[in-house]
């Protein structure tokens, strides 16, 4: 007995799934036109469901254009929308693509096609082709996921449909070793229309996956922009005021302040102007988070002034840490920077600890300490660190 005929026309489902994939392309075109540029890979995700409709319409036409077209050109067009869709997976996770392995492997392929295709028809060998490309392609995609997707739905529906695609295809290269290659691409049976709806779809929604995972990319950064100072990166004054008082209502008596001022900036700004006193707040900054570390937050309270939040240091810790903080931002400018000419910068700072008070303090509490002791810091001379009484 023959194949029982499948309810799937693989023409039609070839072709809805290319006018669907033109539809989702002109989607993310617009996306990527509204979206902050910081959020790479959206072009190739554009690009990827235009070029597989070229494909799409290759395979349509297999039997009324002429073979190397719907077989040799078909199949390398469709390969480069998915290679695309890779390359926009690389640069949406790390800012950089690298396909040329990929491109290559797909030129090999084309050559086996126009041999098994054009030369010496054999639809079971170019089959064979086809579905071990596809498969060590989605499986390769699939990798960079998996070691980044976390909690976010996007990434793990992108995940779940590159495997999948990439079982299909490996299923269907058993099947053909099996000798169920069948006879053609557009044959009825449910094994070469699972195949067929497969790769068709998954175009489509990979291209879903990319905008789901694009969007909360977009409110990812809209949150991260609400709570830093956009000069300096450091946290602004609510973001660090937000972290402060979290700290100090938790019913914890550890945790100190640190309020430090950058000595002189007026000077700065009036002898360089503001872009070089600009730059000389960017470097503080810099200096100042490496020398905290993971000890504490960053933020930046007011013109030249910043507080930092250590939520699990006592006062002697706190003092440590402001000695550190203040000999790494006082260190000189290298010769061959573009600050040279400003020397070096200094710092004051003053130290409270929410354990000053025998109750433990509240945020306003030590915030006033810490701010009475910086301005008996600079009342003093500056560049040092005093702690609140």
């Amino acid at each position: 007995m023959g194949a029982s005929p499948s309810i799937l026309d693989p023409r039609s489902v070839i072709l809805l799934a290319g006018v669907m994939g033109v539809v989702m392309a002109l989607v993310v075109f617009f996306m990527q036109r509204s979206y902050p540029r910081s959020i790479q890979g959206l072009a190739e995700w554009a690009r990827a469901p235009l070029v597989a409709f070229v494909s799409t319409m290759l395979f349509a036409a297999r039997g009324y254009f002429p073979d190397f077209l719907t077989i040799v050109v078909a199949n390398f067009v469709l390969y480069q929308a998915c290679i695309l869709y890779y390359a926009g997976s690389q640069k949406f996770l790390f800012g950089r693509s690298d396909t040329r392995g990929w491109t290559v492997l797909n030129c090999v392929l084309a050559v086996a096609l126009f041999w098994f295709g054009i030369v010496k028809p054999d639809f079971e060998m170019r089959l064979l082709f086809v579905t071990l490309a596809v498969s060590a392609l989605f499986f390769r995609h699939a990798q960079l996921y998996m070691r980044h997707t976390g909690r976010v739905f996007g990434k793990r529906l992108m995940t779940g449909l590159l495997l999948a695609q990439a079982l299909v295809a490996a299923l269907r290269f058993v099947s053909v070793v099996a000798g169920m290659a069948g006879s053609g691409l557009m044959e009825g049976s449910w094994i070469q229309s699972l195949y067929i709806s497969m790769y068709s779809f998954t175009v489509l929604l990979l291209t879903i996956a990319a905008i789901l995972m694009a969007t909360d990319r977009v409110h990812t950064e809209f949150e991260y922009l609400a709570t830093r100072d956009p000069l300096t990166g450091a946290l602004n004054r609510r973001a660090v005021l937000d972290a402060c008082e979290g700290a100090f209502t938790s019913g914890e008596r550890r945790g100190a302040l640190l309020m430090v001022d950058l000595d002189h900036f007026k000077d700065i700004n009036d002898r360089f102007g503001h872009q070089m006193g600009d730059a000389v707040l960017r470097e503080a900054v810099h200096r100042m988070q490496r020398a905290i570390g993971d000890k504490g937050v960053l933020g930046r309270y007011g013109g030249e002034e910043f507080v930092v939040l250590l939520p699990e240091s006592g006062k002697a810790e706190a003092m440590e840490i402001a000695a550190r903080l203040r000999q790494a931002v006082g260190e000189p400018f290298p010769a061959d920077s573009s600050m040279a000419v400003v020397g070096s910068m200094a710092v004051s700072i003053g130290v409270a600890a929410g354990e000053s008070s025998s109750g433990g303090a509240g945020i306003d509490d030590v915030l006033a300490l810490a701010d009475a002791a910086l301005y008996r810091a600079k009342a003093m001379g500056r560049d040092r660190v005093i702690a609140a009484a």
